[in-house]
């Protein structure tokens, strides 16, 4: 089964001490790239955090942002006064020596190593805040893996029904191949006719059969059909597996557009010419959505 690379997952999570909010987008990309915006607490445990979309998703641009709100009103900093006295103390001394005027700020002495302290996080606090983490992350990853199987199932319908219309140009274009030779043999006959009436020169039926043989042999393409339709299959089969399959699709398309161009060199035919460029038609329209699947 298909899946796109386009989804989106949110999972919430509030009691009276706290709040966060987990958000997964995902769009398209050729590769894994993970882009997260984590509180800067949990930035040491980035790599933890991402292993669990990195287990589920193969393909893609993940962007995940956690934000947290503490509703703790406790004072988080605080300033050590002894140390900020010292250096007040030893400033203001300086200051006599060098005989200087300048006023010694408050904003400039917080500045100073160890004035202003953060306060220290209970390490049991932060091991509860990364599991409901983990949590919202398991939660908003299954929101989003369900929006990327639902939109590949979609993708995979509309891909279906144009692998059907190719194969259904394909058909047509195979029971019209003798039909242009019978007409270039017909038309070869008139021409030769009209050109050697009054004349009495005899063109002989081996030249003819020989000149029909080469335009027959030169726009065979018997051979590129069959393997047209090999890569249909080839196509219908990737899509029913259960592995991430877009490189593989997208292999399988610039396959098709091959057969199809050698093709339309080959044509010698407005009819058949118009059906190819539908077959290239519908091949582009495949590409296009399989620049979407995982």
């Amino acid at each position: 089964m298909l899946k796109s690379m386009t989804g989106f997952g949110i999972a919430e999570y509030k009691d009276e001490k706290q709040s966060m909010r987990v958000e997964l987008r995902s769009v398209n990309n050729r590769f894994l790239k993970i882009e997260s915006r984590l509180p800067e607490f949990l930035q040491a445990f980035e790599s933890e955090i991402e292993r669990p979309i990195r287990k589920k998703v193969f393909r893609g641009t993940i962007l995940l942002n956690v934000s947290y709100l503490s509703l703790n009103h406790d004072l988080e900093y605080s300033i050590d006064e002894a140390k900020l006295k010292q250096y007040y103390y030893l400033l203001n001394g300086v200051k006599k020596k060098i005989k200087s005027r300048e006023r010694i700020s408050i904003n400039s002495l917080i500045l100073l190593p160890g004035i202003l302290q953060k306060g220290k996080s209970n390490q049991l606090d932060k091991e509860f805040i990364l599991s409901i983490c983990m949590s919202l992350i398991n939660e908003s990853l299954s929101m989003m893996l369900e929006m990327r199987a639902v939109e590949g199932g979609h993708l995979e319908k509309d891909i279906e029904q144009r692998k059907e219309c190719i194969l259904s140009l394909l058909n047509k274009i195979e029971n019209r191949s003798p039909v242009i030779v019978q007409e270039y043999n017909k038309r070869l006959r008139n021409r030769v006719t009209s050109l050697l009436s009054g004349t009495d020169i005899q063109l002989s039926d081996s030249d003819l059969y020989r000149e029909i043989a080469i335009f027959a042999e030169r726009c065979d393409i018997s051979e590129e059909i069959i393997r047209l339709k090999s890569h249909l299959y080839q196509l219908q089969e990737t899509m029913q597996s259960d592995e991430p399959s877009g490189r593989k699709l997208d292999f399988i398309v610039q396959e098709m557009f091959r057969e199809t161009n050698t093709m339309c060199s080959k044509s010698n035919d407005s009819i058949m010419l118009k059906d190819l460029v539908d077959v290239k038609t519908e091949t582009e329209k495949i590409r296009e959505q399989i620049f979407n699947i995982e």
